[in-house]
């Protein structure tokens, strides 16, 4: 008898104990009048056994298409899992008293503020791998309480507007978003974890994450970043201090940085063109000043008009070749110009040498060999008429 008795005390402490308290038929009570689960028994519409008393409550990987109006007596509910099951609405009449809401993986297909009108004390709300195209802008603003909401897995194409100030925990990963929108992430002073992988983004505008005091963990991967000059903002923001957060990043486009981590590459490869304004106008100063060095060298050797030009074939002068003396020796001979006076005349930044005004220096040195290389080679004037006179 006593062995008996003991095999009886041992199976009303298992985890389920449907003896001493109300438990709808197939359903396990674990905690009699507080946790009830009415789980994978291909149930159609709620059992109706279930105690008002509940706390929790999961119905889920049924096959109930509609629970409207049926749970708002249960005044003690807070948990309710209806996931894994055939709806494809927000169920309407839920009590108030909902602290957490399950409904993933069902067939709703749009989210109304009426639905939601009387959840202000929810918490966590799981939308995740559902038909999902649409959500009324502010539907969930009235949810003051909302720290977690999970929109994995449906067809948006754009953040919901007016998101609670509330939230913490945002996941809206393997959707169909194309774009960031400001205006949507604003409020979100509280978020901490932002999961926004596995979508159509292309870039990330200005700014966007600047007003996310908070946020400590980004997934951005699987998106088709296009690396140009708009991911720059991004780019900027992962490189300081947040590397811990998106570091696998991959570009899809332009094709010769396809499939290149985005952290890995330079600024100059990713946008060409992130000068600033005073160094986009330093090539039209080289312009100039190349110009008016050269204007300046031919006005010096033609300043005599008298005198012919010796490599000129076509003049009509018995010209005598020209030679140096065996006693003279070579000289550099200075025919006026002044090219210190001609180097600041010209303006040019010096400074720090960045990659442009190396460029502008190397220009100027380029041009001074030239100018120095002509007044060695070209006979001036004056050497001319000197040799002239030697001959006679």
């Amino acid at each position: 008898m006593r062995p008996c008795l003991l095999l009886l005390l041992l199976h009303s402490l298992g985890p389920c104990h449907p003896i001493l308290s109300p438990c709808p038929a197939g359903c396990c009570c674990p905690r009699p009048g507080v946790l009830v689960l009415c789980e994978s028994l291909g149930l159609q519409a709620l059992p109706r056994s279930v105690p008002l008393t509940t706390s929790a409550l999961s119905v889920a990987r049924n096959r109930l298409c509609n629970v409207d109006n049926v749970l708002w007596r249960y005044y003690s509910l807070q948990e309710l899992s209806l996931s894994h099951n055939w709806l494809d609405r927000f169920p309407r009449g839920l009590p108030p008293s909902l602290e957490s809401l399950q409904l993933g993986e069902n067939r709703i297909t749009y989210i109304t503020a009426g639905a939601l009108r009387h959840l202000g004390n929810l918490s966590r709300l799981d939308l995740e791998d559902n038909r999902i195209r649409a959500i009324q802008p502010g539907a969930l603003l009235g949810l003051a309480r909302l720290k977690m909401l999970s929109l994995k897995g449906n067809r948006l194409t754009s953040l919901p507007l007016h998101l609670p100030s509330s939230l913490r925990h945002l996941d809206v990963s393997a959707n169909c978003i194309s774009a960031l929108d400001l205006a949507s992430l604003a409020t979100l002073v509280n978020l901490q974890v932002l999961k926004i992988n596995s979508n159509c983004l292309r870039s990330v505008p200005e700014h966007a994450f600047d007003g996310l005091p908070r946020l400590r963990s980004v997934e951005l991967a699987n998106n088709l970043w296009v690396c140009e000059c708009d991911i720059m903002y991004l780019y900027r923001w992962l490189l300081m201090d947040r590397l811990r957060m998106a570091t696998d990043l991959v570009c899809t486009a332009p094709l010769h940085l396809a499939h290149k981590l985005l952290l890995t590459l330079s600024v100059m490869a990713i946008c060409p063109k992130v000068l600033k304004p005073n160094e986009r106008l330093a090539p039209l100063n080289i312009t100039a000043a190349s110009k008016f060095m050269l204007e300046n060298h031919q006005n010096q050797t033609t300043k005599n008009p008298s005198s012919e030009d010796p490599l000129d074939p076509s003049s009509n002068s018995t010209q005598t070749p020209y030679s140096l003396a065996p006693e003279e020796e070579p000289k550099c001979v200075d025919n006026g110009t002044n090219f210190q006076t001609v180097l600041s005349s010209t303006a040019v930044p010096v400074g720090p040498l960045s990659p442009t005004r190396l460029l502008l220096l190397t220009a100027f040195l380029v041009l001074k060999s030239l100018v120095w290389r002509n007044q060695r080679i070209v006979p001036l004037p004056s050497s001319l008429s000197s040799q002239r006179n030697m001959g006679s």
